[in-house]
């Protein structure tokens, strides 16, 4: 449990992207107010978009220094050039009408991570504002200026600076499209991006750049320069769903209840209040206000997403709201908020589907004093500070949420409950309640919620089953079993979370839930792509499968685990007859945080490449005290198993009908292939950790120096492959050639019963080299008398060469690289033996 525990910090600390002082925080200017005006489009309407007139495009004869174009504008074009960041050292720039806009050496220039903006005013070319906006955290100041602060045909410039695109939804992308962008919603993750577009210009009209990131770690910088013509294109108008919101004389009243059903009437300062959130889709909203339903079905829009009433001092509704997040981006609601009077009363319930679109900063207006533990600006923090949720943070889909709140309490209301739904599409039980509600609302500093969400479907498995030690303690029994979405947004196209995944269920359940656990945290895991196979003898396991919403699947009943092995390979070919590979994890794994990303990196090579049959993930040499690189792959000639992406073909021609031939004892009891001329790719440290063994299996010595001695797992949820580009066949050789032809001569080497610290220490007191070879001799190919005594001395599995390529075994070891040759290599003839 200690290494889920390492893995799961070390996962969550390693999501952080380089940060710069100007962008650590979002845009600190506070944003206009703007109120609502029901039933009225908030964009401002432009006035018809005409060429500009000849005589109005004065600008400087000079460019500003930065702003030199190799074009000559004509009078009626304006000059402009845009570049992009290059990494985090080479911040963007901004010209425009040979004015130099945005620079990092300009006097109170803003520019940051994310999207750097300039708009224009589209009649007069005034410039209109500058900003930075940090879309690597969220979107909502961007989508708000491009909505609300800009008009029909006024001209915007952004470039990228770091990463943009994490922080964007579809709401940002399908409204940049609407400023004439046709590649916005290609951009992936530190891509570069440059736009100069009109709003309303249709798509495809902008002029714009995108240069991808590909295998590196930040995109080039992404350039365009010349001269244009506004308007770009025809200007359509831009419409956006108007608020539904009611003010006092407008405000429809339902059904009339005494006490909005109360048994007994309210205080002399206090009112009555019902709050229901309805069952499903197919029910409603409801909120009575002392004794008058001012939200129901067919009264003041109520309706899917969130619904809400003001209250004033005097009990009178003074507005109401109904705002579809699930459907509409949440700007309406954040104006709405924005707008509360000081000391008014909230009162909101959710119905049928309000979390998809509520955004970080939607959830922090609602939060007010619990908001310390999201990061956006002390702005959103402070603006909407006196609300007082607790819980909004925790708003998931299909949830049920009811609330009381007022501006300017000083706490958490007393008044708020949230039910969960379950899994799938089930909705959430409804809140029903009713309470009388002080018109002076008091917040308390401790909030009594001291069970947010309980897992009763995980509570029920741990009443029924036992020996699963900290997975049922009280502190994780409510925790939710959820997958994590993919982070880097470079892989969201790649082949690897598509394919199927296959565990091989032993009889160790407590091992296979630790084995769930960390498969459910690989960023990007599909749990529908998940099979999980139990021998028919266990019933046990399949209760487990289904708490973390696996597929699992009987097979008959089986004398010994590799006869079960058999079955499940044969079932997982079956269930996808045409999928082209697959991820088998057999029993006692714990997977590390980057097992998935190991074979997206590799996935492309292990597709061209015919001549690899498998991408195993355990490497037996990778012991702690060898202390190995982790951006290394190797291939090797022999198949380690436990954790590994394996070829159908390779199945088909090896495996499929000769199993019990090739395959029938324990992978470490040696797997042998018809097909020699396949190999397979092995990483310097281990993706998989196969707990200890416990001395009752055939040759436990053997066994317990190959997993019982301490071992080196990758914890790096994101690691760099520094050899990629080396593995296909047709480079390997030549390569790894190339490789020991630099490396110094180790001339002589003793038997060691232990590493060689001698050895270590004449390597470290020697700068010329970091790479060593050594030649051991052969009487033929497989012969490896000479090999094996000296294993000790690097700390390598002592029982026998594991992890040989032709002859070749190759390491790296404390930032050096190995490589102990045979003399009866086929590379050896093209190995030079000087020094």
């Amino acid at each position: 449990m200690l290494i889920l525990v390492a893995i799961t910090v070390i996962f969550i600390n390693t999501y952080v992207l380089t940060k710069r002082d100007s962008s650590d925080v979002l845009p600190n200017g506070t944003p206009s107010k703007i109120e609502l005006t029901p039933n009225q489009n908030q964009t401002i309407k432009s006035k018809k978009q005409n060429p500009i007139e000849r005589q109005r495009l004065l600008r400087p004869p000079i460019p500003d220094a930065g702003c030199e174009i190799d074009e000559k504008c004509s009078d009626d074009a304006i000059p402009y050039k845009i570049i992009s960041g290059d990494g985090v050292e080479k911040y963007p720039i901004i010209c425009f009408n040979n004015k130099l806009l945005v620079h990092k050496n300009l006097k109170d220039s803003k520019i940051g991570r994310g999207i750097n903006l300039a708009a224009f005013d589209g009649a007069t070319l005034d410039v209109k504002l500058t900003d930075t906006f940090d879309t690597y955290l969220e979107e909502t100041f961007f989508l708000r200026t491009l909505k609300v602060s800009l008009n029909d045909g006024d001209i915007i410039i952004l470039a990228s600076f770091d990463e943009m695109t994490y922080g964007l939804k579809d709401a940002s992308l399908s409204i940049l499209e609407r400023y004439g962008s046709q590649l916005i919603k290609i951009i992936k993750f530190r891509d570069s991006f440059v736009m100069l577009g009109q709003k309303g210009l249709a798509r495809g009209k902008a002029i714009e750049m995108h240069q991808p990131k590909g295998n590196r770690d930040f995109a080039p910088a992404a350039h365009i320069s010349g001269c244009a013509k506004f308007p770009l294109g025809s200007i359509t108008p831009l419409l956006f769903p108007s608020p539904e919101v009611n003010k006092e004389g407008k405000i429809a009243v339902g059904t009339s209840m005494k006490n909005c059903g109360l048994l007994e009437a309210c205080k002399e300062n206090e009112f009555a209040v019902h709050v229901y959130t309805g069952k499903d889709k197919n029910d409603e909203p409801k909120i009575c206000v002392d004794g008058k339903y001012v939200m129901a079905k067919g009264i003041n829009d109520a309706g899917r997403g969130i619904n809400i009433v003001v209250v004033s001092n005097g009990k009178e509704v003074i507005r109401t709201g109904h705002f579809d997040t699930w459907q509409e981006d949440s700007t309406n609601l954040e104006i709405f908020l924005e707008n509360l009077e000081e000391n008014v009363i909230i009162i909101a319930v959710t119905f049928d589907e309000a979390s998809t679109n509520l955004r970080n900063f939607t959830r922090i207006i609602l939060q007010g004093i619990g908001s310390q533990k999201i990061g956006v600006s002390q702005h959103c923090k402070n603006l909407f500070f006196d609300l007082g949720s607790a819980t909004i943070q925790n708003l998931k889909y299909r949830d049920a949420w009811a609330f009381v709140g007022r501006k300017g309490i000083k706490g958490f209301s007393p008044y708020e409950e949230m039910s969960h739904s379950s899994t799938g599409n089930v909705y959430a039980p409804p809140i029903d309640k009713r309470m009388c509600v002080p018109q002076t609302l008091k917040g308390m500093k401790i909030r009594p919620d001291p069970l947010p969400f309980r897992n009763d479907k995980r509570r029920d498995f741990c009443s029924r089953y036992d020996g699963y030690g900290d997975f049922c303690s009280d502190t994780n029994v409510d925790k939710n079993l959820a997958n994590i979405p993919l982070i880097n947004k470079t892989l969201e196209d790649n082949s690897i979370y598509s394919i199927p995944i296959l565990v091989i269920a032993g009889i160790s359940h407590n091992s296979l839930r630790m084995c769930l656990e960390t498969l459910l945290m690989q960023p990007g895991i599909r749990v529908e792509n998940i099979v999980v196979a139990v021998d028919e003898k266990f019933s046990e396991p399949l209760a487990l499968i289904d708490l973390f919403g696996f597929r699992g699947e009987k097979t008959a009943s089986s004398s010994t685990y590799m006869e079960h092995y058999e079955k499940a390979l044969n079932k997982i070919w079956e269930i996808y007859p045409n999928k082209d590979s697959v991820i088998i994890i057999e029993e006692d794994l714990i997977l590390s945080p980057d097992f998935l990303y190991v074979f997206a990196l590799l996935s492309e090579t292990f597709r061209k490449d015919e001549t690899i049959g498998a991408i195993q993930l355990w490497n037996p040499n990778s012991y702690d005290i060898v202390n190995g690189s982790i951006d290394l792959i190797y291939r090797v000639d022999n198949f380690y198993g436990l954790g590994y992406l394996l070829k159908r073909t390779f199945y088909n021609k090896n495996m499929k009908n000769s199993f019990t031939q090739c395959c029938g004892k324990r992978v470490w009891d040696k797997w042998t292939f018809s097909d020699s001329s396949s190999s397979f790719l092995m990483p310097d440290i281990s993706r998989v950790f196969r707990k200890p063994i416990d001395g009752n299996l055939v040759n436990t010595k053997y066994l317990e120096i190959l997993f019982n001695r301490k071992r080196q797992t990758s914890l790096n949820p994101f690691p760099p492959l520094s050899n990629i580009d080396t593995l296909r066949k047709e480079n390997y050789d030549a390569f790894l050639i190339k490789s020991i032809n630099l490396a110094t001569l180790l001339k002589s080497l003793e038997p060691c019963n232990t590493i060689n610290l001698n050895m270590y220490n004449l390597i470290k007191s020697q700068n010329a080299s970091n790479a060593f070879k050594y030649i051991y001799q052969q009487e033929s190919i497989n012969d490896i008398a000479s090999l094996t005594p000296i294993l000790p001395c690097f700390g390598l599995f002592p029982q026998e060469p594991l992890g040989l390529y032709f002859g070749i075994l190759r390491f790296s070891s404390n930032k050096n690289q190995f490589y102990l040759v045979g003399s009866k290599s086929p590379l050896y003839k093209s190995i030079s033996t000087g020094i």
